[in-house]
């Protein structure tokens, strides 16, 4: 709930702002029988957000150089100026003007505060004891700005409420000095006659400060008020030479600034009472630890805000991720559709044609067919190993030549005629010394031929001894013998079926 307390020098008024519109709360005098009633009135508004604006004569603006800082420092200087030039600095505000003219580290400052801050303080004390929190102190010269919109370099806006009379002058769209005139109700040519008497008092003091221009042009002369008093102010304004007067209605300013309704008996404040809620100035003139309340309330919607943000982005993202899963989802069923598809038109392929043996029973059938023909090779290596132990075991047998080969083996050696085996056939002699007897020589080569056969499979399938064995069992010499060589040659070959 946003709640405005309008002050004037006889009155409280408290309004609600809601969308752009005003409304009545209550109404309290000014004494202390009408601060008890404001401290009740609070007790039932828990939670609100209120703010004060102001009306009421005796403002202070003094304008003061200083140096161009920024941050801190800035602040402690502004702060350091204000108590100097108001000691009772509760309500008192620093106003930027831009930089100085010819100084361009200086900047310009307008000082602003009530003459009277006393008469805020209970009222401020009330709003500090109660849970509604305090949005800020501003007075309707503030707000003179966004009444006067882009306008010339110069000017004064003067608007009519229902208490008296607001001028305000301005500097390239920033508050110069501004007064508030109390003005009783009565005919409208002599409330006319007032509001000129009043605008012309604030051109004669601007005079004095030389914050007018030096030539002699009108300074132009913005007046918001409602459609009765037009006629009246403008003949009484136009008359005068020193003001371009522009009239601006209140109704059309309303819809200007967005004021969807206000209370009939409000003038031109209701103008400034909408904007300290809706479109409130940077500068106004409570202090810091007045607005802590409102200070944090205002944290506490950002991170709430930040928050909604944040799980508005987190819904969407999961929101887009569970679209994308609907998406896979429907995928997913398709394939599974077509796959179903595509394993009835296989089932219906494969029963036009005769059963074949399984997967499984093809990778049996391969590894055992593997198997038989690992069985079947022959490495060499085995074999020469087998030759070299025998002839280990005879050294007097010395190896001429050796050949390995694998084929059919012979119809004497293998119980299978067409049977592979590998064969080695080993050409090598007895070296025995001169006149050594043949029977040394013939059993050296059947200890070598024995040796040969001796495990493993192999077996002798031929030999060509130097020596025969006749019928009746008698030693023969051969042709290596009868020429009385020192060694005998002889060629035995052995086999083993492979498998």
């Amino acid at each position: 709930m946003r709640l405005v307390v309008y002050c004037t020098a006889a009155e409280r008024r408290v309004l609600r702002c809601s969308g752009g519109r005003l409304r009545f709360e209550a109404v309290f005098t000014a004494d202390e029988i009408g601060r008890a009633a404001f401290r009740k009135y609070l007790q039932r508004r828990d939670g609100a957000i209120a703010t004060l604006v102001a009306d009421v004569a005796g403002e202070e603006y003094h304008e003061e150089q200083i140096p161009w800082l920024r941050g801190r420092d800035r602040g402690a200087v502004l702060r350091r100026r204000l108590a100097q030039r108001y000691p009772d600095a509760r309500l008192a505000a620093a106003l930027s003007l831009g930089r100085a003219g010819n100084a361009l580290r200086k900047e310009r400052v307008l000082l602003a505060s009530f003459a009277d801050t006393r008469q805020f303080a209970p009222w401020l004390d009330a709003l500090g004891a109660s849970r509604v929190q305090l949005a800020g102190v501003y007075s309707t010269a503030l707000f003179a700005p966004a009444l006067a919109g882009k306008r010339a370099a110069q000017c004064i806006v003067a608007s009519v409420h229902s208490s008296g009379l607001r001028a305000c002058f301005l500097e390239h769209g920033r508050l110069r000095f501004a007064r508030f005139e109390a003005l009783a109700s009565s005919g409208t040519d002599d409330f006319a006659a007032r509001v000129h008497a009043g605008i012309a008092r604030l051109a004669e003091y601007l005079g004095t400060l030389r914050a007018l221009p030096a030539d002699a042009r009108a300074l132009p002369l913005i007046v918001i008020a409602g459609a009765a008093q037009r006629v009246s102010l403008e003949r009484s304004l136009a008359a005068d030479e020193r003001f371009a007067l522009r009239f601006e209605l209140l109704d059309e300013a309303a819809r200007r600034l967005g004021v969807r309704g206000a209370p009939p008996e409000l003038g031109a404040e209701q103008l400034a009472l909408a904007l300290a809620v809706t479109h409130p100035p940077r500068e106004q003139f409570a202090r810091a630890e007045d607005r802590l309340g409102f200070v944090q309330w205002r944290l506490q919607r950002a991170l709430l805000a930040a928050g909604a943000l944040g799980f508005a982005a987190c819904a969407g993202y999961a929101g887009v991720h569970a679209f994308e899963a609907l998406e896979l989802r429907d995928q997913v069923r398709a394939l599974r559709l077509e796959a179903l598809q595509a394993t009835q038109r296989y089932e219906r392929l494969a029963a036009a044609f005769p059963a074949t043996p399984t997967s499984a029973e093809n990778l049996k059938l391969t590894v055992r067919e593997l198997r038989r023909l690992a069985a079947r090779s022959a490495p060499p290596e085995a074999a020469l190993a087998h030759v070299a132990g025998a002839l280990e075991q005879c050294p007097q047998v010395a190896l001429d030549a050796l050949e390995w080969s694998v084929g059919p083996a012979a119809a004497s050696g293998a119980t299978v005629a067409d049977a592979l085996a590998q064969t080695i056939e080993i050409s090598a002699r007895v070296v025995a010394a001169p006149g050594a007897d043949v029977r040394a020589v013939h059993a050296e080569i059947q200890r070598f031929a024995a040796a040969l056969q001796a495990g493993l499979g192999w077996r002798v399938v031929r030999s060509q001894l130097p020596l025969d064995v006749t019928p009746q069992g008698t030693l023969k010499g051969g042709s290596d013998a009868a020429a009385g060589n020192e060694s005998a040659r002889f060629v035995i070959a052995i086999a083993r079926p492979l498998g």
